[in-house]
C-alpha cells in the first residue's frame, strides 16, 4: 500500500459522482487510504463512494483505511461514543480504522479522549489520535499519560515541524502531514533548488515533495479534484532522494502556516 492518504477535505468534491470519480481513481492507483471529517460535509459519500468502488473493483474493506474526526461540537455536546455509533451507521460502516480529535480544545480533551478509549475498547476503530498538537502541548499531554497513535498536522518544505516530528518518531507515534503541498505555494513552486531536484529526477515538484513526506517519516494528505494529478501523484515509489536533497528541501522552513490554530482552538 502507498504511504499516501487521499483527502476528502476543503478543496474536495461535495457532490457524490464527482468525489467518487477522483476516489476511484486512487484505489486503481493503489491508494487506498481516505482522510474525512464531520466538518468537511464528505463522511456519507465518501464511505458511500468507497463501498461502491470496493464491490466494483474487487478490494475489500479490509484493505481500504478510512478515518474520520471528532470536531469541537461534538466535544462540546460531551456525548461522543453516542454520537459516533450513529456516525458509523450513517456511514454504513461496522468501524474506522483511525478516529482523531481535529481540533485539541482545553477544556474537552480529557474528556474526548476517555470516550475515544471507549470507543476504541468497543472495536469501533482501530486507532485514535489528535490533530493540530505543538511540541509543548505534546510534551504536557505526555505527563499525564495522554500519549495519541496518531499525530495529524499541517507541515510542509515552509513549515516542517521538526521537533514534533522528533518527538512523534521517539514515542512511536505515526505522524500525518495535512496541506503536504502548501497550496503549491510560489516559494516551492518556483524554488531553484526544488526545480531542479524535480528535472534531476524526471518529476514534478509535487511529486518530490510527497516524497520529501515520506521520507522524513511522515504520510502525506493530499487532495485533487484532477485525475491526471492523482496518478502523478501516486507515481512516487521510484524516486530516490539523496541525503542532501531531503536537507536542502527541508531548508526551506520558515514557520509559514496556512491554518493558524489559535483562530480555531484558543487558548491551547
Amino acid at each position: 500500500m502507498k504511504n499516501l492518504i487521499f483527502g476528502s477535505g476543503v478543496s474536495a468534491y461535495k457532490d457524490f459522482e464527482g468525489l467518487r470519480n477522483v476516489c476511484r481513481t486512487a484505489v486503481m492507483n493503489d491508494i487506498l487510504k481516505f482522510d474525512t471529517a464531520p466538518s468537511y460535509k464528505s463522511e456519507e459519500i465518501l464511505s458511500k463512494a468507497l463501498l461502491e468502488i470496493s464491490k466494483e473493483l474487487g478490494v475489500s474493506r479490509e484493505k481500504m483505511y478510512i478515518q474520520t474526526k471528532i470536531d469541537p461540537i461534538q466535544m462540546y455536546d460531551g456525548r461522543v461514543v453516542e454520537y459516533f455509533k450513529g456516525k458509523l451507521k450513517s456511514m454504513k460502516l461496522d468501524y474506522v480504522d483511525a478516529l482523531l480529535i481535529h481540533w485539541p480544545l482545553k477544556n474537552y480533551l480529557e474528556r474526548t479522549w476517555n470516550e475515544m478509549q471507549e470507543i476504541k475498547r468497543l472495536g469501533l476503530t482501530r486507532k485514535i489520535g489528535i490533530c493540530n498538537l505543538r511540541i509543548d502541548h505534546l510534551k504536557s499531554l505526555e505527563m499525564n499519560g495522554l500519549i495519541p497513535e496518531i499525530l495529524q498536522i499541517e507541515r510542509h518544505p515552509l513549515n516542517t515541524f521538526q521537533s514534533e516530528v522528533d518527538f512523534c518518531h521517539a514515542k512511536n507515534i505515526e505522524v500525518q502531514d495535512y496541506s503536504p503541498l502548501c497550496k503549491m505555494h510560489p516559494l516551492l513552486k518556483d524554488n531553484e533548488n526544488l526545480n531542479a531536484i524535480a528535472e534531476k529526477l524526471g518529476k514534478n515538484v509535487g511529486q518530490i515533495i510527497l516524497k520529501w513526506h515520506i521520507d522524513t517519516g511522515a504520510t502525506p494528505i493530499f487532495t485533487s479534484k484532477k485525475n491526471e494529478r492523482i496518478v502523478q501523484y501516486s507515481d512516487i515509489d521510484d524516486i530516490n532522494l539523496e541525503q542532501d536533497d531531503i536537507e536542502a528541501i527541508a531548508s526551506l522552513n520558515m514557520n509559514h502556516k496556512l491554518y493558524l490554530e489559535s483562530l480555531v482552538c484558543p487558548g491551547f
